[in-house]
């Protein structure tokens, strides 16, 4: 399962706010946003009972002080892995946040949780 879930990738896209010199980042890279979800993703157990798998795309604010703001679901698949993936965004390490010109603004990024069953 983790040689399919990292061959899928995880998507990771910023949008930064207005003009943002730098993108959002995850500390550690996307090796280990992609180590974090693998370590910390819980499948649910009903879907995992009825065989739901899918790639659950997540977008996200990163404050000027790293925090999560305000997290939606871009492309939902299921309840369940919805409020599982919402739950790992929560609970994310804070972010190195954009920056402009040297001063960190807020800003937008999305990550990609794939659930996938062996």
């Amino acid at each position: 399962m983790k040689k399919f879930i990292m061959s899928l990738g995880l998507l990771l896209a910023a949008a930064t706010a207005a003009f943002a010199g730098d993108k959002p980042e995850f500390p550690g890279g996307d090796e280990a946003l992609k180590a974090y979800i693998e370590k910390n993703l819980q499948y649910p157990s009903h879907a995992k009972q009825n065989g739901v798998e899918g790639i659950v795309n997540v977008q996200f604010a990163v404050m000027p002080d790293g925090s999560i703001g305000t997290i939606k679901i871009v492309r939902m698949v299921d309840p369940d892995l919805e409020q599982e993936a919402i739950r790992l965004v929560k609970n994310m390490p804070a972010w190195t946040p954009a920056d402009k010109n040297g001063v960190a603004v807020e800003s937008t990024a999305q990550v990609a949780v794939p659930f996938v069953l062996d």
